[in-house]
């Protein structure tokens, strides 16, 4: 491909994940593509270990009870492992993935 091919190309990915329309003409950086935006910037800019770890601890809360919940009401179970082993897997999971967008911390 050429150059000016892949440089269209990117404007177009580009104004398709930002929103805003992409210019048929060229831009006014020097090298005629749009400019690179940076990684932690803007809308992609990455949340705080504080909101994860917020997040986090109240999924690991509400699975847990929801867990022990279920385990009380079940005969067959035993409540304390089940609202423990729920409570860890939803703080590991949600630890790893991190806060939804609609999370504020």
């Amino acid at each position: 491909m050429a150059e000016d091919e892949i440089e269209r190309l990117l404007r177009e990915v580009q104004a398709g994940t930002s929103g805003s329309p992409a210019s048929g003409g060229l831009s006014s950086t020097s090298a005629g593509g749009s400019a690179p935006v940076p990684r932690g910037s803007a809308e992609g800019a990455p949340r705080s270990a504080g909101g994860r770890m917020a997040f986090a601890g109240i999924a690991a809360g509400v699975s847990g009870v929801g867990a022990f919940l279920v385990g009380v009401f079940t005969p067959w179970t035993d409540a304390l492992d089940m609202g423990f082993a729920a409570a860890v897997a939803a703080f590991v999971t949600a630890a790893v993935a991190g806060p939804p967008r609609w999370f504020s911390s």
